[in-house]
């Protein structure tokens, strides 16, 4: 198995990319330097550090000629074999014969926890010496056999990422993947390592950005910012004088007012004074902006929409108690679901209805109307209203 880690040494005649003898907490094994060497720095343990021996031989090249064309088939075959022999749910991946021979470490994969003791006892009968066996996940797999990931190059866990850390789901959503599985998983069937390689700026900018929904003002006049490109820093902002978009950088904006609990992205305050802004533009911002308690008043049944307002099939974006609702009308049975998608604030009322599912408008992600359960990629559950209707008018519990 190929493995990267730091090494402490006593001479300076080795060069970077030359083969070296190292000893590893494994044992005497051949290595490659990738760095030139360096000064400890003050202060930095050494504890779990290999050290570099000496320079490779041509005895060593021998000795490792001999472990890779006759040892290994040999130790691979008899492993095969007596597991084939004693039934055991195992798949080999590699061997590491180690310089020397202090040890022979077999890595497998296995679905189940395996019981090999008399396995191990056959190995060491055969080979007379030490016999290690480690059981390896998806990950480790991945990086033990090699392969060519999305992007033509190898994979990052096989080339030169050392530590594999965790990847959560929220680095692929705040980068607008797809939520198609196969497009933001490795080889190893988990998410991409390459995910987190820019989440820490994606994570700056979402809390620089105003959320989608704000009112800002930009050097064109007041607009509401309909999309955000993380990367770039940019919103797409739509003019409320005449509904053109345009795309605005963060540094040119003049005024972007932040979100708050309790409402979808509407704006709160301007953070910079604006004197040009006509009156009644003011006003309209600072009506459209009050902060409304959605826990002031208990749930009860509200009006909030008429039912020849929703066509069969289709959605409409309603607010009752200060919460944004999509209601869809089902075959003439109506529903009620949270307004807003988990994924990027998606106003799924904007959408029609595929079968029973909820499509959100901006990235397809799709919701059982009934349950609000996720048929895409997350965890959890939309919320779901109760719905009445009385006479002509559509009541949600909310």
């Amino acid at each position: 198995m190929l493995l990267i880690g730091k090494f402490k040494r006593d001479r300076n005649d080795l060069r970077k990319r030359e083969k070296c003898v190292v000893r590893t907490e494994r044992g005497k094994e051949v290595g490659e330097l990738l760095t030139t060497f360096e000064p400890i720095p003050e202060g930095m343990s050494t504890a779990g550090m290999g050290t570099v021996l000496r320079r490779a031989s041509d005895e060593d090249y021998k000795a490792l000629a001999t472990l890779e064309e006759e040892n290994n088939p040999r130790e691979i075959s008899f492993f095969k074999e007596h597991v084939k022999e004693l039934k055991l749910p195992m798949k080999l991946l590699q061997v590491d014969h180690l310089l020397g021979s202090e040890r022979i470490i077999f890595y497998f994969s296995s679905d189940t926890r395996v019981d090999f003791r008399e396995l191990v006892r056959r190995l060491a009968s055969e080979f007379r010496t030490r016999i290690e066996l480690k059981q390896i996940g998806a990950r480790d797999q991945a990086r033990l056999v090699g392969d060519v990931g999305h992007c033509g190059l190898d994979l990052c866990c096989r080339s030169h990422l050392k530590d594999l850390g965790g990847i959560t789901m929220d680095m692929a959503k705040i980068q607008k993947h797809t939520a198609d599985p196969s497009k933001i998983t490795g080889r190893c069937g988990k998410l991409l390592c390459c995910l987190r390689y820019e989440y820490a700026g994606y994570k700056e900018s979402r809390k620089m950005l105003p959320s989608r929904g704000a009112d800002v003002l930009t050097k064109e006049g007041v607009g509401r910012v309909v999309q955000q490109n993380f990367l770039l820093r940019e919103l797409t902002v739509e003019m409320e004088s005449n509904g053109d978009l345009i795309i605005v950088k963060a540094a040119d904006l003049e005024g972007a007012p932040k979100r708050v609990a309790g409402c979808t992205g509407c704006a709160t305050k301007k953070l910079k004074k604006a004197p040009e802004i006509r009156t009644h533009v003011r006003n309209k911002i600072e009506k459209d902006t009050m902060v409304r308690s959605i826990t002031q008043d208990p749930p009860e049944f509200r009006k909030v929409a008429k039912v020849d307002q929703i066509p069969v099939g289709h959605g409409l974006p309603v607010i009752a108690n200060s919460k944004p609702i999509a209601i869809f009308n089902l075959d003439g049975t109506y529903h009620a679901v949270q307004g807003d998608c988990p994924h990027q604030g998606g106003a799924l009322g904007e959408s029609k209805l595929d079968g029973t599912d909820v499509v959100c408008p901006l990235h397809k992600w799709r919701f059982d109307l009934k349950t609000g359960a996720y048929k895409s990629v997350g965890t959890g559950n939309l919320r779901v209203y109760e719905v009445k209707v009385e006479g002509d008018h559509i009541l949600v519990k909310a």
